[in-house]
């Protein structure tokens, strides 16, 4: 993400194009980065925490030293041959073959959020079986404009196994040459194109999704895949990505960007030999969003009798305040480990680490659920087709009745006042302001002796319903359902810990044992099932 200037000083841009002598001196200093910021600059990843040209590598010109599983087509290239540093992989061979899976393959099989949007911004399959998928993937970024190519790992698998291996194994090393070389075939392939950044690649989909208890040491570094439910977001938290220095003698300037999530204020004035002179002037600098994300274990995850365990994720850029509390999400991201010290300002740290996730990629798809209310997706027309040759069935309100809790036996009419509460209504506005409006959502109280099934229907709608939260009316709190000031951790401010009235917003919650509740706690209740909202 960059900034631009305009007389000299601007107010703060985030995502903004950088200056061409930006753009000039960070091509001078590595040809990967100078080829593919053409027509966008330059910048380092902060989901990564690292650059192509702050990448430790080794150039090899001795067969010897040559990795022995390299392809034929890497073999007849001439000159040296560039390993990453600490490992076999040879930056070469990756790039050759990210590069023909960008330009061969062809897949069909695709899923509902891997569609193509054309010119019109409808959502369609793909156009032509003999085109490749990711060819079109590019297409779409030159008509929306959006610089970032979500990439399959299922597809790469299936194309490449060694390279989804390394990709796995170390996404922070080669992630940014395959940003390299998306930039430079969608240059070769839209030379006219103006794109306000570079094309950032968004990896998803590993071959196994792992439990958040699961996570261990050996996953430090390393891309990982896993589900669970957003309890909280904190705001927009703005973190430099390149400091701007002015000595205060000589007015001579000095650009410094992060490295591993530092910046290094220069001591010495190169001009004037001034010690300890240079300003931080913050409005010349260059930010990026950031965002502090909780995630939670799901329920359907969590053992009986066990506490749910929670993770932290940082979303950078563009992933920043795309999910909401109550979601629940399939994340793919770095899992990072950061020392704790025992005192600021002394070098001690403690033994025990803080871990986290690096966020690269939200994916909203969970196919036991009923689809999210998203008025950003379109159903594909097959759908469409299905449901309106389902609607003028005669007998659909029995069908969808019996749908609902199908083990459960008889109780058709308490299914049907169910299934009434799922479709909801429509909402009407009175011209008297004595009314104002009529709420489409039902309120529904089951009653009966025990052992007529009401919890379970209570946990099959929570099941069902994609922001759907379970609770019981035994030991609820006010607070507890609806929201509390709590202090964050990570950034020390008071913020408001969500509750399971605001989870359950745009969905169903399932109180349970509703009888149990105190009086002052069901008070709660009345504002939020009469208007839907709390104050």
């Amino acid at each position: 993400m960059g900034f631009f200037f305009a007389g000299g000083s601007t107010p703060l841009q985030y995502g903004s194009p950088a200056p061409s002598s930006s753009r000039d001196a960070a091509g001078s200093r590595s040809s990967l980065v100078a080829d593919s910021s053409r027509n966008a600059p330059g910048r380092s990843r902060a989901d990564l925490n690292s650059e192509v040209r702050h990448h430790r590598n080794i150039a090899l010109e001795d067969p010897e030293h040559m990795n022995a599983t390299q392809s034929p087509a890497s073999s007849q290239q001439e000159g040296p041959r560039i390993f990453v540093w600490g490992t076999r992989i040879c930056v070469t061979d990756v790039q050759l073959s990210f590069s023909r899976f960008i330009k061969e393959y062809v897949n069909m099989a695709l899923e509902e959020d891997e569609l193509i949007i054309d010119e019109s911004g409808k959502q369609s399959a793909a156009a032509e079986a003999d085109e490749p998928y990711y060819m079109q993937r590019l297409h779409e970024i030159f008509n929306t404009e959006e610089p970032y190519l979500n990439v399959n790992l299922q597809h790469i698998k299936a194309f490449d196994e060694t390279l989804y291996r390394q990709i796995i194994c170390y996404p922070a090393d080669i992630i940014p040459y395959l940003d390299f070389i998306a930039n430079e075939i969608f240059n070769e392939s839209y030379p006219h194109s103006e794109l306000q950044s570079q094309i950032q690649i968004r990896p998803f989909n590993a071959d196994r999704t792992k439990n958040m208890r699961c996570l261990n040491p050996e996953d430090i570094d390393q891309l990982i895949t896993i589900n669970g439910m957003v309890i909280r977001i904190s705001g927009l938290i703005p973190e430099m990505r390149q400091a701007f220095f002015e000595c205060a003698i000589c007015k001579n300037t000095n650009e410094v960007e992060v490295d591993r999530g530092h910046i290094e204020e220069p001591t010495i004035c190169q001009n004037c030999n001034s010690n300890h002179c240079f300003m931080l002037i913050h409005n010349r600098s260059a930010f990026m969003d950031r965002q502090v994300i909780k995630l939670q274990e799901s329920p359907d995850d969590m053992p009986a009798g066990e506490t749910p365990c929670t993770v932290s994720l940082y979303a950078h850029g563009n992933l920043v305040d795309s999910v909401q509390p109550g979601d629940r999400v399939t994340v793919t991201g770095i899992y990072r480990v950061v020392p704790l010290r025992v005192n600021p300002r002394k070098r001690l740290v403690k033994t025990v680490y803080r871990t986290y996730i690096d966020v690269l990629h939200y994916r909203k798809i969970d196919a036991h659920r009923l689809k999210q209310q998203d008025l950003a997706s379109k159903l594909p027309p097959q759908r469409v087709a299905q449901i309106k040759a389902l609607a003028a069935k005669p007998d659909i309100y029995e069908r969808l009745a019996h749908a609902i809790a199908p083990s459960i036996y008889e109780h058709q009419d308490i299914k049907k006042g169910i299934l009434c509460q799922l479709f909801g209504g429509s909402k009407k506005t009175s011209a008297d302001s004595s009314h104002g409006h009529w709420r489409s959502e039902l309120n529904i109280l089951l009653c009966g002796d025990p052992g007529t099934s009401k919890s379970q229907l209570l946990q099959y709608i929570h099941h069902l319903v994609p922001r759907g939260q379970y609770t019981s009316g035994q030991g609820s709190s006010a607070v507890g359902l609806t929201a509390y000031i709590t202090r964050d951790p990570e950034t020390k401010h008071f913020v408001l810990q969500t509750g399971a009235l605001v989870l359950s917003d745009n969905g169903v919650c399932c109180i349970d044992e509703f009888d149990k509740m105190n009086e002052s706690t069901r008070s709660v209740l009345h504002e939020v099932m009469v208007r839907h909202n709390y104050k």
